[in-house]
């Protein structure tokens, strides 16, 4: 002191009281953030930074009176805690007041490290992510973190990552603030200057422009869990003594290892090889695995669908006996494939339960296949708006009423190779448990709804000729025109036809007798494998023979095939009957029974009757069976269907005449001659019939006795003339459509009309395609349209399809709208339902008698595939992946 006294005065002591109060006042609660709740252990002696207290303080008083664990002290605080007046103060000074007197002198941003503890590594949350941090990534930082770590808020994996990636930047250009003491940051604290004088490069150290302070870059991202440096965490602006600060933190053990944890995680970042990188890798091998499997189970579903084969067995165990289709194909196929060879392997060793061979896996992927196709086929069909439907019923195996459901639209892109396509597409089998008209036309609405297709576009309805469906009051046809008038009704031609051969073949005795004695010969030969060798012995002298076909009950067209190999070998067949008559291995009463009944059939087939009847049955089916399988085509149209029905009708106008007549006498004649027989009729036998005559007026009928006569008249005629009948009738609907499309039928030769025909045609087809102030055309602009439309098409658009193939190839679409929509919905009329009757010969592939307990679902399912199988063919493998794997995943909850 100035006056050599040893002892401050009053005021003195006061003074430096209230300072001291004022400092613990302006500090009061800064502590509390570095300390810790769990158990503190006793301080290392291994830091260089930490100082021991002197015995004369006791540390248990001083941590106890302040709350706080066992301190180290570093920098000038070492320097003072090691002082003589801070260990050996006034007596009545406490160790309350030597702390307080501590903090006075020394504040915050001067204390390198406050509270030390046994470092503990803070590992990562369990729960947390990794993600692709990586530069260019998406989830990149703002590039001034790089160069701030002031604002490093909440330091995370992923920023964690990002800094590490990029790595620290220094800041070296930069007017550095100067605090109270007129001190600041220098750059050359970015160095160190080694005992030899070298100089080497502090990389982890960083200057906060935002806080002017400085931190440890390694320490910042991987702080200690238990110790609360300033250079870890709030950064140090102590300029002073940030020298000696720098020196005694590169030196301690937990900045060592957080260097070297910086290093290592950046050689791994860089590398990929950090612990989510490996797990990912271990992920995407086991993701690519699991594809890999379910896009072979997939395929191996779909083959089998499409093929008609049954899935399983009576086990559904691999390596097991009768386990089905599916499982042996699994088999076969792990006997050259690696992944399922390792799939089998692990499922067999009970490596995996999630094995996707159960028959619950297969129903769902055939599901998922299915709706896949009935995806493609509702998207194409609400493309092109307007459709029309195609119903049929028919009983499967168990004996239930099923009803198909088929589409048809027309598919229209405008491209530089646009190509017009008519799509007729399977949607669904329906079980039906009662085939009323009202009852069927419910199910149909509710369907319709259920697949998300709009009533109001249904353009046409396609139906056989059962009265329930063609009925003109209570049938399908007739309820769904009362809510729709613009769904047209066409009737089967396919079907019209086949009962135009029924009328003909039902008109009279003869050619009832006729179908017999066909049926006759192949039930006969059939009944015997010793007959049918017999049969085929005698045919095979040709190089090419047909085998007798029975008759069918439904397709009467297709009696073309029976018809015809007795036609072209009936002199063979006859000496077939021969050869069992003179076979002499039977005996007894079989052989009697077999002579009898064969010379039976040897009787009724060598009558010169039977010949003629042979020669003009042939020619008849053979002319509607060409006409039976061209209106079966997709594409065929209203007006192709009856210019083909025309032709058919004009054939048989021209053979009911003499000419052919006799033709057909010759030719019976020339086959009388091949099995040696007479070539003419037998005298007509039997008494005179007298006819009761009403009024005394009457004169008798002249009774035929001529048995050419009797034939030409009786047979000849009278099954012509019921072909012809029921060909005019049949079709009269079909001729009705077409003469209110007709119009679009004609549109080459419309350039040549007036302005006057073309009107009252287009108002006739606007009037049917309006309803509730709705309409698909305007009938004026159509006028205009079409009349333009005729001077640009070429000469070899002749039909609708190509008409408007050509409109949409050179993208006048929107020149001529309403011609293009009339087209259309011609177009989507059906003249044939025989793509309905396609399907139920997949119906009955599918569920057959070993597999009739079949569920309806996946009995639709499979027939989607079957049916449909170019679109399951087109189907995009991966998609499917990905919608299953979206439906089955499971997701673990993480903690």
């Amino acid at each position: 002191m100035s006056d050599g006294r040893k002892r401050l005065s009053g005021a003195a002591y006061k003074k430096r009281r209230e300072a001291k109060n004022a400092a613990l006042a302006k500090q009061k609660g800064s502590l509390l953030k570095f300390l810790s709740s769990e158990p503190q252990r006793e301080p290392s002696s291994e830091h260089s930074e930490n100082v021991t207290m002197s015995s004369d303080v006791d540390p248990s008083t001083s941590a106890s009176s302040c709350n706080l664990a066992p301190v180290e002290l570093s920098g000038s605080l070492q320097t003072s805690a090691t002082s003589p007046e801070f260990l050996h103060g006034p007596e009545e000074q406490s160790s309350e007041d030597v702390f307080a007197e501590v903090l006075s002198t020394t504040s915050t941003s001067e204390m390198d490290v406050i509270l030390v503890q046994e470092e503990a590594e803070l590992e990562p949350s369990a729960t947390e992510v990794e993600l692709d941090l990586r530069p260019g990534s998406s989830l990149d930082f703002e590039p001034i973190l790089l160069q701030d770590p002031g604002l490093w808020m909440d330091m995370n994996r992923n920023l964690r990552d990002f800094l590490v990636l990029h790595g620290p930047q220094q800041v070296k250009r930069f007017r550095y603030p100067k605090d109270g003491s007129k001190r600041s940051f220098d750059r050359k604290h970015y160095n160190r200057e080694l005992p030899n004088k070298e100089i080497t490069e502090r990389q982890w150290l960083m200057y906060s422009a935002s806080k002017d302070a400085v931190y440890c870059f390694c320490c910042k991202i991987f702080p200690p869990r238990f110790i609360v440096a300033a250079l870890c965490s709030t950064g140090t602006s102590d300029w002073r003594n940030l020298v000696r600060n720098l020196a005694t933190h590169e030196k301690t053990d937990y900045h060592e290892r957080a260097f070297q944890k910086w290093k290592d995680l950046e050689t791994r970042l860089r590398m990929n090889l950090t612990i989510e990188d490996q797990n990912k890798v271990v992920i995407e091998a086991e993701t690519h695995h699991w594809q890999n499997v379910l896009k072979r189970l997939i395929v191996l579903v779909r083959t089998l669908a499409v093929q008609n084969l049954a899935f399983r067995g009576t086990s559904n165990k691999l390596f097991e006996k009768n386990n089905g289709n599916f499982l042996k194909f699994v088999e076969a196929i792990s006997e050259f494939d690696e992944v399922m060879e390792k799939h089998v392997r692990r499922v067999t060793n009970h490596e995996t339960h999630n094995h996707y061979l159960g028959s619950g896996i297969q129903n769902e992927m055939i599901q998922l296949l299915a709706q896949q196709v009935r995806q493609k086929i509702l998207a194409q069909l609400h493309f092109a708006k307007y459709y029309s439907v195609i119903l049929d019923c028919t009983p499967d195996i168990s004996h239930r009423e099923q009803m198909t459901l088929m589409v048809r639209f027309v598919r229209l892109q405008e491209s530089d190779t646009t190509e017009v396509t008519i799509k007729e597409h399977f949607l669904s089998f329906i079980k039906m448990e009662s085939t009323t008209g009202g009852e069927m036309t419910s199910v149909l609405l509710q369907h319709l709804e259920k697949l998300g297709i709009d009533f109001k576009d249904m353009r046409g309805q396609g139906y056989d000729n059962g009265a329930n469906m063609k009925g003109k009051i209570s049938g399908v046809q007739a309820r769904v025109r009362e809510l729709n008038p613009r769904a047209f009704f066409v009737p089967c031609s396919s079907h019209s036809l086949n009962l135009v051969v029924s009328d003909a073949a039902s008109t009279c005795v003869e050619a009832v007798e006729f179908f017999n004695v066909i049926q006759s010969l192949y039930m006969f030969f059939s009944a015997s494998t010793q007959r049918w060798n017999l049969l085929k012995q005698n045919l095979a002298t040709s190089q090419q023979y047909l085998t007798l076909k029975p008759l069918s009950t439904t397709r009467w067209e297709s009696r073309i095939d029976a018809v015809k190999a007795v036609r072209n070998q009936l002199p063979k067949i006859d000496d077939a009957l021969t050869a069992v008559m003179e076979d002499t291995t039977l005996t007894g009463t079989a052989h009697s029974k077999t002579v009898a009944e064969a010379r039976g059939i040897q009787k009724n087939v060598t009558e010169f009757k039977f010949f003629c009847g042979l020669v003009l049955w042939f020619d008849i089916l053979f002319e509607i069976n060409v006409t039976s399988k061209r209106l079966q085509g997709i594409e065929m149209d209203i007006s192709g269907a009856i210019e083909q029905l025309e032709k058919t009708k004009l054939y048989l106008q021209e053979y009911r005449s003499d000419a052919q007549f006799e033709n057909v006498l010759k030719d019976a004649k020339k086959l009388a001659e091949e099995l040696n027989v007479d070539g003419d009729f037998p005298a007509v036998q039997g008494r005179k019939r007298r006819r009761r005559r009403l009024f005394d007026y009457e004169a008798e009928d002249e009774q035929l006795t001529d048995p050419k006569e009797v034939f030409k008249v009786q047979f000849f005629y009278q099954i012509l003339d019921c072909a012809i009948q029921s060909v005019e009738e049949r079709f009269l609907q079909l001729r009705e459509h077409s003469s209110v499309f007709g119009v679009l039928y004609k549109i080459p030769q419309i350039k040549d009309w007036t302005v006057e025909e073309i009107n009252i045609h287009c108002n006739k087809l606007g009037e049917i395609l309006a309803h509730d102030n709705q309409r698909d055309i305007d009938a004026a602009d159509l006028c205009h349209e079409l009349k333009s439309v005729s001077r640009y098409i070429p000469t070899d658009c002749i039909t609708p399809k190509s008409v408007l193939e050509y409109i949409a190839k050179t993208k006048m679409t929107s020149i001529f709208p309403n011609v293009c929509i009339a087209l259309r919905i011609l177009l989507t009329l059906p003249v044939t339902v025989a793509s309905g009757e396609r399907s139920f010969s997949k119906l009955k592939l599918i569920k057959s008698y070993l597999r009739s307990t079949m569920t309806q679902e996946r009995l639709i399912g499979l027939a989607t595939i079957s049916i449909e199988h170019e679109l399951a063919q087109e189907l995009d493998l991966n998609e499917a992946i990905r919608t299953f794997a979206s439906q089955k995943a499971r997701r673990a909850t993480l903690f």
